[in-house]
């Protein structure tokens, strides 16, 4: 089974360096025991299947994305904000067929083919918008687990395609802020914080799935 999963800008770069490994996302509708989330709930098998698969799934990339030209033909370029690189897309589906032209003719209107004389975006377009036929990388599930965020170790941080001279942020812990060490694990804790502080901020070491992949070809 194939899933899409979301990535920014950075973490696709790193995906494509082959320095991210791994990524962590929020359980969602996890069963609580006494006030605090259970792996013994886990283990009896309580807590709700991991909606990134399970090993040997595959999940296809969403990314930051626009229309950068076309074929003869009718065939779109996709251009990828992450590293601004451009991709000829000529398989497409046939429910897409009719939706490319209407696209193409919005995008071929005289003002902007005075641009550059391409029928292309000046907009880039939401990840979340990304079809499937767009995407560009398939990553493949090696193994799932559910955990606490901070028991991320500094080898598991460094998985996550993260620098340390990126731990800079100012993390809010009650009525205290502080600088995260300029570790992966502090740099891992600010791009988290970055994404989902105000759900699910680093200090509240919520329960997270921890999603191992490789990258395969389409």
């Amino acid at each position: 089974m194939a899933r899409p999963i979301l990535f920014s800008g950075p973490m696709v770069r790193a995906i494509l360096d082959g320095r991210k490994t791994v990524t962590r996302r929020i359980v969602d509708g996890v069963v609580e025991s006494g006030g605090a989330y259970s792996k013994e709930a886990w283990e009896r098998g309580e807590m709700p299947r991991c909606p990134y698969g399970e090993p040997g799934d595959r999940l296809w990339l969403r990314e930051t994305w626009r229309y950068h030209g076309w074929t003869e033909d009718g065939a779109p370029w996709i251009k990828y904000a992450a590293d601004d690189s451009t991709r000829l897309v000529e398989r497409i589906p046939d429910e897409w067929s009719d939706r490319l032209a209407d696209i193409w003719a919005d995008l071929s209107d005289d003002a902007n083919m005075a641009i550059d004389g391409r029928a292309a975006d000046r907009k880039w377009r939401p990840s979340i918008f990304l079809p499937r036929w767009a995407s560009r990388i398939t990553l493949e599930v090696v193994g799932v687990r559910v955990e606490r965020l901070q028991e991320i170790t500094e080898n598991d941080a460094r998985a996550e395609g993260v620098n340390p001279s990126d731990a800079h942020i100012v993390i809010k812990d009650g009525d205290r802020q502080h600088d995260m060490e300029r570790t992966h694990r502090g740099a891992f804790a600010c791009l988290w914080d970055g994404i989902n502080g105000d759900r699910a901020p680093w200090a509240s070491n919520p329960w997270v799935w921890r999603v191992e992949f490789r990258r395969v070809q389409p």
